[in-house]
């Protein structure tokens, strides 16, 4: 403090220049003009720091933070700021705020005069004033390390602030202040504020919330208890003094515990994948009743590994896309995961098309709980009752049938198989590939967001699609055929993959857990479909003109009589055992060969042997073909027929470490028989095996 018993002359000399500077500040302010953004402007710079996904109707559905530095949210206007929380800023901040023109000079002189007198220094800053300082970072209070503006400053304040009255109305300067002002720690804005301390809008402030913002504005980092000492001091100006109980007990409970929380979460992990920019609101192809549905279903089957997507059949585009029941955890639905069964629908889709088989066909099982009582005894299934129970060895069978034309197919759905008919899907790819099976063949890739040129690619022909989708319909407990397709992968009891349709959406389910789960994500699934279909059931497809129903009965009566959709011109009325079928003898399907012989006999060889093959048939290898065909009697010698018409194949190989995938292919080039098996082997470099000429047995 200045004592002017210390400096006696000098008190009159600087009470006269405070008041010249005074005067030159009232004369020079009135003329101010200072380059001022449009208000405009200023509210479309105010970028929030968060990203909003938007459902197609534009509801939100989840919300990321992009920008770090600062927590800002949406701009809101005047309108929608709650009347107490006005009246606590401009009784605390401004109260003659609509009666000046930026400066209350009156209040600068008090501050003024104070200041020259007293070292606790006394601020006279008008909102207009202080917003300016937020508009102009050389106005910014704290600037090159002072802890207060600079006289310069202050006065250039002054200057900005007159001509910021001169362009905005007051009712801008007002609303921007409040969207623009720092609050607490990173909070800007009374939008970031309202929420993070009170998890409310601006709209819905009362006023002890109103109280505890207001005083914020002069000490943003206060400590709590300081905070509800200024907003009952405030409730007592504003004579509301009932109000100060309540706002010091938010202030001692909310201001350090800032709720921080995304608003919206109801699908966080395709807003991780999908908002990048801070402020972006971007829309969706999502529909929100399809992901409150999806979601409710995932977190119902009580375990953490969960995740669900659902596609609208008609436009392809995804309605829900759940990566989890919880935002923590990863995104289940976008891991790739192996298929196993669920790409057979398409392998005796291409075989159908191509005629090689129909969904009478009768397919070989071998009896896993039998001992054949001669090695040629077989469990003969129709191709429909394969298809429908997923059985592995006549998969195997039509998955060598459509070859590479299955792998070609799924191409063009972006999807690579591996050997083996083998392929790793995310949910959303596993969707899409049943909703070309819903679309009569036709694929269209899924889409996220609307807009965008995607062309429609066939997969199968209209008719052996139905054939097929015909076979995958789910039945009831009675055996009645449901309105909707469903086919169910647990590869290893613990985890359980599921994909289907109806006639309007397709659905993708995975969840991981105990082992009951496989029943409840059944649940779980037909779940999202009734709730999908709660206004309009599901509806059968019709049949299209180029299939027929048959009566098709089985000699011997392996399965009972029906009707049976073939393709227009395949259909037959009775369907016999094959007779006599092409069969690799050895190697053994799924047999370890032990070839370490080949340490000290590098002459050693394995024997592929086939019976009963015909004229012209050959061998392939991992994809190669190798060896001579062989040829009936009466050729050059090299085969002979048997009494049942065949000749039997037999050809050395050097053997090579590693799982090998041997074919058994026909004088066309139709797969007849295929084993896998596994050398046990030196490991060292094997140039090309040698091969022996086919032996006469």
């Amino acid at each position: 403090m200045f004592h002017s018993h210390v400096f006696p002359a000098f008190s009159p000399l600087l009470r006269q220049i405070a008041l010249v500077l005074l005067g030159a500040g009232v004369a020079t302010a009135a003329e101010a003009t200072q380059p001022i953004p449009a208000f405009a402007d200023v509210k479309s710079g105010a970028t929030p720091s968060v990203a909003v996904l938007l459902a197609r109707d534009g509801t939100p559905l989840a919300e990321r933070r992009i920008n770090t530095h600062v927590r800002r949210l949406e701009w809101v206007p005047l309108a929608n700021l709650s009347a107490p929380l006005k009246e606590a800023m401009l009784v605390a901040e401004d109260k003659r705020f609509f009666e000046h023109s930026g400066v209350d000079w009156r209040a600068f002189a008090g501050s003024l005069w104070h200041n020259l007198w007293y070292d606790r220094k006394r601020g006279a800053s008008t909102l207009s004033m202080q917003l300016a300082g937020l508009l102009d970072p050389e106005l910014a209070l704290g600037r090159d390390g002072a802890p207060r503006r600079s006289i310069g400053q202050k006065w250039d304040q002054a200057l900005a602030a007159q001509a910021l009255e001169a362009r905005w109305t007051k009712e801008q300067i007002l609303e921007a202040y409040l969207n623009l002002a720092p609050f607490r720690g990173d909070l800007q804005g009374v939008h970031a504020a309202a929420r993070a301390l009170f998890g409310k809008t601006p709209a819905e402030l009362g006023r002890p919330e109103a109280l505890i913002l207001a005083v914020l504005l002069r000490g943003p980092n206060a400590k709590p208890e300081m905070v509800g000492r200024r907003a009952c001091l405030l409730a007592e100006r504003l004579n509301a003094p009932s109000a100060c109980g309540p706002a010091q007990r938010l202030a001692d409970n909310n201001l350090d515990r800032q709720q921080t929380a995304p608003r919206w979460e109801l699908a966080p992990h395709l807003a991780r994948q999908l908002l990048q920019h801070a402020g972006e609101r971007l829309v969706t192809t999502l529909d929100a009743d399809a992901q409150r549905l999806a979601l409710a279903a995932v977190r119902r089957l009580g375990s953490g590994d969960a995740a669900a997507v659902v596609i609208d059949n008609a436009t392809g585009d995804v309605l829900a896309y759940v990566g989890a029941p919880d935002a923590g955890q990863p995104d289940h639905a976008g891991i790739l995961r192996g298929a196993g069964p669920l790409l057979l629908p398409f392998a005796y889709g291409v075989a159908l098309e191509r005629r090689q088989l129909t969904a009478a066909t009768l397919l070989d099982e071998s009896l896993a709980n039998h001992a054949p009582t001669h090695p040629d005894e077989r469990l003969w299934v129709s191709a429909r009752r394969a298809l429908a129970d997923s059985l592995g060895e006549p998969a195997q069978v039509v998955l060598r049938m459509s070859g590479d034309a299955l792998a070609e197919r799924l191409r063009q759905a972006e999807v690579d198989l591996a050997r083996g008919g083998l392929a790793d899907l995310g949910l959303l790819q596993l969707a899409g590939l049943y909703r070309s099976l819903a679309s009569g063949g036709q694929w269209l890739a899924p889409r996220l967001t609307p807009g965008g040129d995607r062309t429609p690619r066939r997969l199968l022909r209209v008719e052996s699609d139905f054939i097929v989708g015909d076979i995958i319909t789910a039945l009831d407990a009675d055996g009645n055929p449901q309105p909707f397709a469903l086919r169910h992968y647990v590869p290893d009891g613990r985890e359980s993959l599921l994909a289907g349709y109806s006639d309007r959406f397709s659905v993708a389910l995975w969840a991981g857990g105990s082992r009951a789960l496989p029943a409840q994500a059944g649940a779980a699934w037909a779940e999202i479909l009734r709730g999908l279909h709660r206004n309009q059931p599901a509806q059968r497809p019709l049949p299209p003109p180029g299939v027929v129903s048959t009566l098709v009965a089985f000699e011997p009566p392996v399965e009972s009589a029906r009707r049976e959709w073939f393709i227009r011109g395949t259909e037959v009325d009775r369907v016999a055992l094959p007779r006599n079928p092409p069969r690799i003898a050895q190697p053994g399907n799924g047999m370890l060969v032990d070839a370490m012989a080949l340490v000290e006999d590098d002459s050693f060889r394995v024997h592929f042997e086939a019976t009963r093959v015909p004229a012209g048939a050959g061998w392939r290898l991992d994809g190669e073909r190798f060896g001579t065909p062989a040829v009936a009697a009466g050729g050059n010698g090299n085969g002979m027929v048997g009494g049942n018409g065949g000749t039997t194949l037999r050809t050395a190989w050097r053997p090579v470490a590693g799982r090998h995938v041997l074919e058994l292919l026909g004088p066309d080039g139709q797969v007849l028989d295929s084993v896998t098996f596994a050398v046990r082997a030196p490991l060292e470099p094997v140039s090309k095996p040698a091969e022996d000429e086919p032996g006469q047995q």
